[in-house]
């Protein structure tokens, strides 16, 4: 598992006080792995998700640091969402 994957599922593990994560989120980082985000926390793994969200490591960077605007991300392609979308805005609770 890359650092940079360590990184944010430490930060992630360290927000999902108060969050309903019954409904699971697959991370798909390009170029760095995957993570799991469930009730169960998140963890560095591929797995079957009810919402799977693709993108550059450089975009997550910018979700993260507020740079990237994730509605304008998705729009122009730099940010995929498969599955259940309405999950998605799940993880804007834990990244915000």
């Amino acid at each position: 598992m890359s650092e940079f994957i360590q990184k944010i599922v430490s930060g992630i593990n360290g927000k999902l006080d108060g969050v309903d994560m019954s409904k699971s989120i697959a991370l798909n980082i390009k170029d760095e792995g995957f993570i799991i985000v469930d009730e169960n926390g998140a963890r560095a793994e591929e797995a079957e998700a009810d919402c799977t969200i693709s993108c550059s490591a450089k975009t997550f960077k910018g979700l993260v640091d507020g740079s990237v605007n994730p509605m304008t991300a998705v729009m122009m392609g730099k940010i995929k969402i498969g599955g259940d979308k309405m999950v998605a805005m799940s993880l804007g609770k834990i990244l915000g």
